[in-house]
């Protein structure tokens, strides 16, 4: 089941030269290069050469086949392509309700964690499960009831331990939808950036940014690390002996 379709036009359009009036003037309103609904059609439109790509090379890690990120002012886009046989395996586990840590019901979702360098070095933020330090973490579901959902995460910097900066109730950094065995999910930039500038450590995403996804079973069993490499037992890094991978390098289209 795909989520119904989202056509992002930008909340900032009347702060951006160029892409700020749809009152007869020269500047065109912004309309977004991918459509948030699960068709991944539009991906081939992209210039690919300011596409990053990351496809699967570990041996075990089988369930998720490629992974890809398209920035432009206004958004970061995202492009997974799930096996299929194991897309359908995953949604049918994401059903039902289990008992939190506190005691509480709670819906089983198909968790994951998209992760982000932000500050243009690689040594600092959290160094595992990636050959990169990354700084941020968006975390959460986007499959529930046996169906793909949108993508609304908890948002967490690395400031000695991980810190939230922001709650999936809150809202509005993120969204995403499904089909089939694709997913695609969207970070506003200007939502993001207020949450990164305001904290005690401020560290917005800038012209550049590197990042990855980590996928999870729905009870939170490693799934898939993007991106990767085939695990090296022989090397002495800790990192490559795994399979972890570099991040995915990203340059903003202006």
């Amino acid at each position: 089941m795909a989520m119904a379709a989202l056509v992002l036009v930008s909340c900032e359009k009347d702060n951006k030269g160029g892409k700020n009036h749809n009152n007869g003037g020269d500047d065109e309103e912004y309309v977004a290069p991918i459509k948030i609904d699960g068709d991944v059609a539009d991906w081939a439109k992209l210039d690919a050469t300011k596409v990053a790509v990351a496809k699967n090379q570990h041996t075990e890690w089988t369930a998720v086949k490629e992974i890809r990120c398209y920035a432009d002012e206004f958004y970061a886009f995202y492009y997974i392509e799930f096996d299929a046989a194991q897309a359908k395996e995953l949604l049918a586990s994401a059903n039902g309700q289990k008992e939190n840590s506190e005691g509480q019901m709670e819906d089983i979702e198909l968790p994951i964690r998209v992760n982000l360098n932000t500050d243009g070095e690689f040594t600092s933020g959290y160094t595992s499960y990636s050959l990169d330090g990354y700084d941020f973490i968006l975390e959460g579901g986007i499959a529930k009831g046996g169906a793909w959902e949108s993508f609304n995460p908890n948002m967490y910097q690395r400031i000695d331990g991980w810190v939230n900066l922001s709650t999936s109730e809150e809202g509005g950094i993120c969204e995403g939808a499904g089909k089939d065995n694709h997913y695609e999910l969207a970070i506003s930039l200007s939502a993001f950036n207020a949450k990164a500038s305001g904290s005690t450590v401020p560290m917005p995403i800038g012209k550049t940014f590197q990042t990855g996804i980590r996928f999870y079973t729905a009870d939170w069993g490693e799934l898939s690390n993007m991106p990767n490499t085939a695990p090296n037992p022989d090397s002495e890094v800790k990192g490559e002996q795994k399979g972890w991978g570099h991040l995915m390098n990203v340059t903003v289209v202006e």
